[in-house]
Formats: structure tokens, sequence, C-alpha cells
């Protein structure tokens, strides 16, 4: 016999189906980390978010989309890595996080790389 979901909710994550319902809520319906939902697949619903948790204090966290939860997962939940990883895209295509002083630069080398080929077609073919 199948595990009903409350029942799953409470022995892996010490949560009930209204609990699980109400930081649905709270969240939008959405992943407290990007936004979105998990993609339908064949036309059905999409899955629902999992829970997220640490896995140093073992405490639930958010509901998270399958991308995110699985980031966080090959991250091993380590902010150092994150954060080389933010320095790595930065280094390379001057990304930056909206709305914090630089992300400007990530528009200006867009701008830049349209230029550029731009210039690499035929005279010819640019009117």
């Amino acid at each position: 016999m199948a595990e009903s979901r409350d029942s799953y909710l409470r022995r892996a994550h010490g949560m009930s189906t209204e609990e699980y319902e109400t930081k649905l809520i709270c969240q939008g319906g959405v992943c407290e980390v990007c936004g979105r939902t998990n993609p339908a697949k064949n036309g059905e619903e999409p899955e629902r978010l999992g829970v997220d948790h640490s896995h140093y204090s073992g405490m639930n966290r958010g509901l998270l989309c399958h991308r995110c939860n699985k980031i966080l997962g090959f991250l091993q939940d380590s902010q150092e890595l994150l954060q080389r990883l933010l320095e790595y895209l930065r280094r390379y295509d001057g990304s930056q996080i909206p709305g914090v002083e630089g992300s400007e630069i990530r528009t200006a080398l867009q701008l830049i790389r349209t230029a550029e080929s731009l210039d690499a077609l035929p005279a010819d073919s640019v009117h």
C-alpha cells in the first residue's frame, strides 16, 4: 500500500499537509528561490515543490523546485562554493545581481558584443 502524502511529510519532514499548504501559500505557490513551479510533463500538473532542509541542522527551510533543490544539493549547502561560482560568472561575463551596484556591467558587455558581431559582418550585409 502506498504511503499517503501526509504520512510522508510527517515521516520525512516532521510537518503536516496543512503546514506544507500554509508554507506554499506564503510562498505564493512557487519556489522560494527562483519563483517558478516545477515544469509540467506530458500535459500533467507540475509536481509539488520539495521541502528543503538543512543537512547540518535538519531544520526545514523553504519549498523549492527540483532545479533549485538539486543545485543546493550539488553545492552541499556550501555558501563558500556558491560565492566562488558567483565570482566565476562575474569574471567571465560581467554578470551582476540586478539592483546591486555594478549591474550595468552586464548590459554594457552585451552592447559591446552586439557591436562586435555587427562589425564582423560583411559590409554589404549591414543595412
